[in-house]
Formats: structure tokens, C-alpha cells, sequence
């Protein structure tokens, strides 16, 4: 998806493409379901650091780079505006 097609689609359209095509574009229910998994594996810090960075800021979607653990910090995604970085 290019720039000029994000801002020409509704928010839902454009995550939904964009979900497709790149793997650091996660949804709430996704990234929840990631806290369990690693809660019941024992992972706690790793569980606690998404759980902290997503507890003020609730969205049904996050940029989140699973590969980086704790390394890395969910940001919300919330406009068009959050998902220029995505696009070619």
C-alpha cells in the first residue's frame, strides 16, 4: 500500500491490508492472547513489560516486533497517521 492509498481508505481498510503485509502490525486481542501464553510459560518479565506498555493506552491495534521481546515497546495505532511507516 502506498501513502497516497492510505489516506484514500477508512482506518479499518487500511489496517486490514497492512496486517497482511507486515508482521509488527498486531491487534489487541493477538498481543493478549501473547501475554497469556508467556504468563503460563513462566515468561513474567516479559509478560509484565507488554502488559505495562499497553495498560494506559488500549487500542485495538499495536506495532509490536515479537522477535525483540523486551527490547521492544507496543505503540498504539490508532490513524491513518500511525501507519504512514508501513506503507512504500
Amino acid at each position: 500500500m502506498t501513502k497516497k492509498e492510505l489516506f484514500s481508505v477508512d482506518f479499518q481498510t487500511a489496517i486490514d491490508t497492512l496486517c497482511e503485509e507486515n508482521e509488527e502490525i498486531t491487534s489487541y486481542d493477538t498481543l493478549k492472547d501473547f501475554i497469556k501464553y508467556n504468563v503460563e510459560r513462566d515468561n513474567l518479565l516479559l509478560a509484565y513489560h507488554i502488559l505495562e506498555n499497553i495498560k494506559n493506552e488500549v487500542a485495538d491495534y499495536y506495532k509490536y516486533d515479537y522477535s525483540m521481546g523486551t527490547l521492544d515497546v507496543p505503540m498504539p495505532l490508532k490513524t491513518l497517521g500511525d501507519l504512514q511507516e508501513f506503507c512504500d
